[in-house]
């Protein structure tokens, strides 16, 4: 019994390498981000971005939006982005941080959107999501 479990538990180790080989390229697995806070309702009524490089950014950002619990971020090491998809009339939208890349001074994040495909449920949402990302001059969105 044990050398089976052993045995998986050396499949699973070996299988989730990060680092694969396509046509003799190495994919990077990306750089490392944390979502902070990611909804379907309660982000602003307009699509929009904001880089935010200092805390007194992101406290003013949690008040305009009316949220308590701002948390603390070391913007030494760290910037933050904020991406609202802007005001929806049904659910069934979302977006979120796929991945980040840092080239040089330029980090770049790959943002991901859900639409609707047929029936959705009829309400306002306001979809947003607001991500930790690695300190760097410029930061790019890209969908």
């Amino acid at each position: 019994m044990k050398r089976i479990l052993l045995s998986g538990l050396a499949a699973v180790m070996l299988t989730s390498c990060s680092i694969n080989v396509l046509n003799n390229a190495t994919i990077s697995p990306g750089i490392a981000f944390e979502v902070l806070k990611q909804e379907t309702i309660g982000g602003r009524e307009a699509e929009s971005k904001q880089v935010i490089y200092n805390q007194t950014q992101l406290n003013d950002l949690y008040k305009e939006l009316g949220w308590t619990n701002v948390p603390y971020v070391d913007f030494n090491k760290n910037n933050v982005v904020a991406i609202f998809m802007g005001q929806k009339s049904t659910g069934g939208y979302s977006i979120s941080v796929r991945k980040v890349s840092v080239d040089g001074d330029t980090a770049t994040v790959y943002v991901k959107t859900t639409k609707p495909e047929g029936m959705a449920t009829m309400a306002i949402t306001t979809p947003y999501t607001i991500t930790l990302i690695p300190k760097t001059k410029e930061v790019v969105v890209e969908e």
